[in-house]
């Protein structure tokens, strides 16, 4: 099913993108994560350890921090959050031996003194922290945050909370993002986002973490808007979502979208953890690339109903 013709690519468009050849200690990697919670969640369930007890302890101490009252907490978390993870993978990006989980080959690092981008994009990426924060900062001068709980959140209400918060936040800005794409050049000036860095040796065009908080100013309040809707919805038997749940949340979201933003394929990329169920740096990378499919921002299911897939998996 399709809401309309794929939009025309220019015909000189080739797929460069591929997922890379993982070796046997890369798959091991994979595996590995991969088990990990549902081992955790089995040795729960039979009693050898009990994460409840875990949730209520860190939780018990976290309450007593100042900060975890403060009204600004959540956006500083997120902020924060952005520059660790863009930082963690630009590192990983230009690491000598990392370079074969690049998804578009390029076998050059960044030239010293260069950040592979124009000027303006870069100070938008730089910008974008200081705006975000403030505008936080002023809607706090009108709201009141929600009231922190001091009773700690069950560990499955802790799940919940995080997954249904996930989900809702990929389906509810979905919508908007197809929009953006079926009226493009409109008053949100999504394109922007679409911006890919240019390495000045080689010429290659290639996604970059950093690029996710490449944004406009109408495009980015549409995504902190979402945010802020989720946060706030009643996910767990109509209860107020927990402030740990919140604070999760936030990190949670930010590395996705940066992990999304990446341009690498790794043995822990959710596209390998959880394949045909979250799309990942991998159809991202088709996204900003073709900006004809792939329009969610982590799972697959709504892309593929509607024929959104990438190229190969829609001719086959």
């Amino acid at each position: 099913m399709s809401l309309g013709p794929r939009r025309e690519v220019e015909s000189k468009w080739r797929p460069e993108i591929s997922l890379t050849a993982h070796g046997v200690w890369s798959k091991a990697l994979t595996r590995l994560c991969q088990c990990s919670l549902p081992l955790i969640l089995l040795l729960h369930v039979i009693g050898v350890i009990n994460v409840d007890t875990w949730v209520a302890q860190l939780w018990q101490e976290m309450y007593t921090w100042p900060l975890v009252h403060w009204a600004m907490i959540e956006a500083i978390v997120a902020a924060v959050c952005f520059v660790v993870w863009i930082s963690g993978f630009f590192v990983i990006n230009e690491l000598p031996f990392m370079k074969r989980y690049r998804m578009v080959v390029r076998e050059e690092n960044h030239p010293l003194g260069t950040h592979c981008m124009s000027d303006k994009t870069k100070h938008r990426v730089w910008a974008s922290f200081p705006v975000y924060v403030l505008s936080i900062f002023a809607l706090h001068l009108v709201k009141s945050a929600p009231k922190v709980q001091a009773e700690a959140p069950s560990a499955a209400r802790l799940v919940v909370e995080l997954i249904l918060g996930v989900w809702a936040y990929d389906f509810i800005f979905y919508w908007l993002h197809l929009a953006m794409h079926r009226f493009p050049n409109r008053w949100h000036k999504h394109e922007i986002h679409h911006e890919l860095k240019v390495h000045p040796v080689c010429g290659t065009n290639f996604l970059s973490a950093e690029l996710v908080v490449n944004q406009s100013l109408e495009d980015g309040t549409m995504q902190v808007l979402v945010n802020i809707l989720v946060q706030n919805l009643p996910l767990y038997w109509g209860l107020p979502k927990h402030k740990l749940s919140r604070l999760l949340h936030n990190m949670l979201v930010t590395y996705l979208l940066s992990e999304a933003h990446s341009g690498l394929d790794l043995p822990w990329s959710m596209h390998r953890l959880f394949p045909k169920i979250l799309g990942g740096a991998y159809r991202h990378e088709f996204h900003h690339h073709r900006r004809d499919c792939c329009f969610h921002q982590f799972f697959c299911y709504l892309d593929d109903f509607f024929g959104y897939m990438p190229p190969k998996a829609a001719d086959a």
